[in-house]
């Protein structure tokens, strides 16, 4: 018997009477009616459950349009996190991949749960894992908006996590997890977007409605990420313009010295900008003239702990220590820059020579030197 969306029906070896056939009917307009109520479910089921999407993805939208630094985009990550909780998918890890295409190298963010949430964060080389070549390979040809899934079978799950030791090591504990936790294997889900992936990992398959919700996760971040590139690039220019402007500052100093005095004032003002511009409080910065003399004629400034500077003016023998030696060789051979690294007993052999110079008058603190 028919009715508006279907039929009811039976098989007899006889054919049916009358009243059988009425019968049939009968059920056939009540089921068409359950029916009915059945569909009214199922669509307001849908739209509570796009509904729950739609508020998922406008908190993570919130959250990445309140960014401010760049440092922020691991708040947005831990936000994703919650939302594929919020949606009843309950990932063990949530993932963000950066590709850089010409390195062939991807940065790796991913997040747990829970209220000790760590952002752990790595650079990966693509080639590393034959899975992730593939997927690599698949986001370089993939239209936008696209699902990438990645299953590891139990066995090679300890090679991944050797990989991965540096995002798996950041884990804090009661968080960490190790390949043992995924015995029926590690399962990936995740959108394709103009910059990546991002997704998540779980013990099991992702459902086609999880594969869903990812795409649409994805295309949402592939919007905001811009955001946080814009962010970046604020942040850059605003540094450029610090930058600039200190330099600017000893620029003047500079130009306005007319005596060998007011190269003290100048290295003052290169040490406070210097210092203006974030770098460690605890540095000396200065001035070394190597240029017709055997010794280094010497200006350097140093923060005491009341907040004035400390100025040493003098003569320096260049040949006391190897950091020395290294720093006159290397202005000789016309390098740029030089670095060195004084460790352990060497940084009191050092601090030992400068104080035993006769025409500068550094004067480290030695008991703190022999301590």
């Amino acid at each position: 018997m028919f009715f508006s969306h279907g039929f009811i029906g039976v098989t007899t070896n006889e054919p049916l009477e009358k009243e059988t056939f009425e019968l049939i009917g009968r059920f056939a307009k009540v089921f068409q009616q359950t029916y009915v109520r059945f569909l009214d479910l199922q669509k307001a089921e849908a739209q509570a459950r796009e509904s729950q999407i739609e508020v998922a993805l406008e908190r993570v939208r919130s959250r990445a349009m309140a960014m401010h630094h760049t440092d922020e985009l691991t708040d947005v990550l831990g936000v994703l996190f919650d939302q594929f909780d919020f949606l009843g998918i309950n990932p063990v890890l949530t993932h963000l991949t950066l590709f850089d295409e010409e390195n062939e190298t991807f940065t790796l963010r991913i997040t747990t749960g829970g209220k000790n949430r760590t952002i752990a964060e790595q650079l990966i080389d693509v080639n590393a894992v034959e899975s992730w070549k593939t997927s690599f390979a698949n986001w370089k040809k993939s239209e936008l908006h696209a699902v990438d899934c990645i299953d590891y079978p139990p066995e090679v799950l300890p090679a991944v996590w050797e990989v991965l030791d540096e995002v798996m090591g950041a884990l804090p504990e009661g968080q960490k997890l190790y390949p043992e936790d995924f015995p029926n294997g590690l399962y990936t889900t995740q959108g394709h977007c103009k910059y990546g992936y991002i997704g998540f990992n779980h013990s099991r398959r992702a459902t086609e409605e999880e594969k869903e919700i990812v795409i649409r996760f994805a295309k949402e971040f592939g919007r905001l990420y811009q955001r946080f590139l814009d962010i970046q690039k604020a942040e850059v220019q605003a540094r450029e313009a610090q930058i600039e402007a200190a330099l600017e500052r000893v620029r003047s100093k500079t130009m306005a010295m007319h005596n060998s005095h007011d190269v003290s004032v100048t290295v003052v003002t290169l040490f406070d900008e210097v210092s203006k511009l974030g770098l460690d409080d605890s540095i000396r910065c200065g001035i070394g003239i190597l240029e017709g003399t055997e010794r280094m004629e010497t200006w350097s400034a140093k923060a005491t702990p009341d907040g004035a500077v400390d100025l040493k003016m003098g003569l320096l023998n260049m040949t006391v220590h190897p950091l020395l030696v290294g720093v006159k060789n290397a202005w000789i051979g016309g390098k740029k820059s030089y670095s060195y690294e004084l460790k352990g007993a060497e940084v009191r052999r050092y601090y030992q020579a400068l104080n035993a110079e006769p025409d500068y008058p550094f004067n480290a603190d030695r008991s703190a030197l022999n301590g």
